[in-house]
């Protein structure tokens, strides 16, 4: 069904453009042309100016042309990581890497480019659907910035989505991620000269150590982690630091469980004040993103496990330790699952991707569109 071709020319052509987060504008302006070709209602909104980007997110719209079927969104972002300019798709024994050092592109071209042909499938073949949303987002790879600033009166009259960026082949399903929080603790102690008064001063970086050697790190049970990201402190080895600033983040699927070891981490940075008397601990915490869970017995899960069964895709449901933009549209919009397109080793030189992969994720989509007659219809 899918025009595996025009497919393949549309991914490449997407992944030669240079787009980092916050230069997204060509590939905006890509999507604008072919969607509008499609017949779709266009509309960017207010993400960049939000975020201080080039532009915001690209919204288009296909109306329903059947009654009693669910609207639906996919989306995806169009933003990639660094090295992304001047990159050459290679195609080889059925596999796209890149030709030179650079990243290859995949995330999220690859997600990007099977909505397109999906979306192009279904105006071909005229099947029946309800409201089509493809909401194509940026700044996914610095902040969530497109999906946080998502305005939920685009999403009127949609009643879930799929969010293309995942790595795992075709038929991965993933329900689920954390939530996350942003801890950074400033100490501050007290200068003074290493070698002549060492006594007078209070180390900050010291504190952070003795804090630090209290945190919890890692894994700290299946769906909840934590970590001490960065250490800035001291200004030469013969001040005793005056000043020591520690970033740290944990994440969780439970929002209990995260909220208590965000507790445990703020309480063992400030317990150095006791072992430094004179020290004190300055703890900022910031939840950045919510988590989120989509049931079994969901509609998004059964359309899309039908989907699957349809194309034979083995089916594989997992959760993610990641944040992505399906936190902030599960927040703000409409209940979101990740769906793999087959990434591999993406934001480095060796990323590659699949042909097959790519095939199977446009035919995945469209099989969604396609099976919302005979799953969701009444």
């Amino acid at each position: 069904m899918v025009n595996t071709e025009r497919l393949n020319h549309t991914f490449c052509d997407l992944v030669r453009i240079y787009a980092p987060s916050g230069k997204e504008g060509g590939v905006r302006d890509y999507l604008k042309r072919y969607l509008m070709r499609l017949g779709a209602r266009v509309t960017e909104d207010g993400a960049g100016a939000a975020t201080g980007g080039a532009c915001g997110n690209l919204i288009a719209v296909f109306p329903a042309n059947a009654e009693g079927l669910p609207g639906v969104a996919f989306t995806a972002h169009m933003d990639c990581v660094e090295k992304c300019e001047g990159i050459e798709p290679v195609l080889e024994d059925g596999v796209y890497r890149s030709k030179g050092d650079t990243i290859l592109g995949g995330d999220d071209k690859a997600g990007v480019a099977a909505i397109l042909e999906a979306l192009a499938v279904m105006k071909e073949t005229m099947i029946p659907h309800g409201k089509i949303l493809a909401a194509f987002t940026v700044q996914e790879e610095t902040s969530l910035g497109g999906s946080r600033h998502f305005e939920g009166k685009y999403a009127e009259g949609i009643d879930f989505g799929y969010v293309l960026d995942a790595d795992g082949a075709p038929g991965t399903l993933i329900n689920a991620g954390p939530g996350e929080y942003k801890i950074t603790c400033t100490m501050h102690g007290r200068a003074a000269h290493a070698g002549i008064a060492p006594e007078k001063g209070v180390n900050a970086v010291k504190m952070a150590a003795a804090a630090i050697a209290r945190i919890e790190s890692g894994r700290v049970d299946e769906e909840t982690t934590c970590n001490v990201g960065v250490i800035e402190g001291g200004l030469a080895t013969n001040i005793v630091p005056e000043t020591c600033v520690v970033r740290a983040e944990a994440r969780s699927r439970s929002r209990e469980k995260l909220e208590a070891v965000v507790a445990r981490m703020t309480e063992a940075f400030r317990s150095a004040e006791a072992d430094f008397p004179g020290g004190r601990a300055e703890v900022e915490t910031e939840l950045l993103y919510e988590g989120f869970h989509i049931d079994e017995d969901h509609p998004a899960m059964r359309l899309a496990r039908a989907a699957c069964a349809e194309k034979g895709f083995p089916v594989r449901v997992t959760s993610t330790g990641g944040g992505s933009d399906a936190n902030w549209f599960n927040r703000n919009a409409f209940p979101a699952m990740l769906l793999g397109v087959g990434m591999t080793d993406f934001h480095t030189s060796a990323e590659s991707l699949a042909e097959k992969d790519l095939i199977d994720s446009a035919e995945l989509v469209y099989a969604i569109i396609e099976a919302e007659s005979h799953v969701c219809g009444h």
